[in-house]
């Protein structure tokens, strides 16, 4: 899943959540990959 860095901050919970249960995250800033959440 790719999703803004501001959708991910109102999100995190719910992102954290979906890492753990096996999915990669993947945050973007202007459209290039900022950070990865993986569980």
């Amino acid at each position: 899943m790719n999703i803004a860095i501001a959708e991910a901050k109102a999100r995190l919970s719910e992102l954290v959540s979906r890492a753990e249960a096996g999915e990669e995250i993947v945050i973007t800033r202007r459209g290039k990959v900022a950070a990865r959440l993986v569980p």
